[in-house]
């Protein structure tokens, strides 16, 4: 599995890359997993957006997101969001704290 990041020329709002996910063993080899946007904001710092889409909840427009790629516990997701986060950091040099995990 490799991770691809690529910075954005311009940062757009607090979104400054996206990153995709490459699969290349297994069933899912020649896979790619793409929607992975790094963010960086003023109070959280760095943090990972992952692949999702809206989906309405009721007839009131409510809606929530679906995500795309699910972990079986929370410490692989911040395993996974580590490992994104520290590609972008070491292609731009850049780093400030990383979103604080919730206990």
């Amino acid at each position: 599995m490799k991770i691809k990041v690529e910075p954005f020329l311009m940062k757009k709002g607090n979104r400054v890359a996206k990153a995709a996910i490459e699969f290349d063993s297994g069933i899912l080899a020649g896979f790619h997993m793409v929607g992975f946007t790094i963010c960086d904001d003023k109070e959280k710092g760095l943090f990972v957006l992952f692949p999702a889409s809206i989906v309405r909840k009721d007839e009131n427009g409510a809606t929530k997101p679906f995500f795309f790629l699910r972990p079986s516990n929370d410490e692989d997701l911040g395993k996974l969001e580590g490992a994104i986060l520290d590609i972008y950091e070491s292609m731009t040099g850049f780093n400030t704290p990383k979103i604080a995990k919730k206990e």
